[in-house]
């Protein structure tokens, strides 16, 4: 484990670049394996290669870092072993290779899910802080 305190800021926000990597076909079988008379659907699975950016501003600490990537990993990473790669730099900038559309989409919908939840959670802290001290300058 490193020695950086788990409550310490992160230098830069938390930036997903989400990609689906077509180089596989639906049974998941790499698309250079096959041969060459298929060359037309690799070069249509190309085209369709998708990617999205997603910023997450709420995310400003080691310790919100590490609950996102424990919740990730549970959720999306471990149940799908061997069709999702994911590189986290240290700028902030996190890379998440799948291998289909439908894990992408249910990677998109965790990490926007996850963000939404968590702007509540410090909405609602951030109003019970607000709250409390009202009540002590009274």
């Amino acid at each position: 484990m490193s020695d950086i305190p788990s409550d310490e800021e992160l230098d830069n926000p938390i930036r997903i670049i989400l990609v689906i990597d077509n180089k596989f076909n639906e049974n998941g079988e790499d698309m250079k394996n096959i041969d060459d008379a298929k060359d037309e659907k690799e070069e249509n699975s190309k085209k369709e290669n998708e990617m999205e950016e997603i910023l997450l501003d709420n995310i400003q600490s080691f310790k919100l870092m590490n609950e996102f990537f424990d919740q990730f990993d549970e959720s999306i990473a471990i149940p799908n072993e061997g069709k999702i790669k994911y590189e986290v730099g240290s700028d902030g900038l996190v890379i998440i290779i799948v291998e289909s559309k439908d894990l992408f989409d249910k990677t998109q919908k965790f990490i926007e899910d996850y963000d939404n939840e968590l702007s509540k959670k410090l909405e609602n802290t951030n109003e019970e802080e607000d709250n409390t001290s009202k009540k002590t300058k009274v």
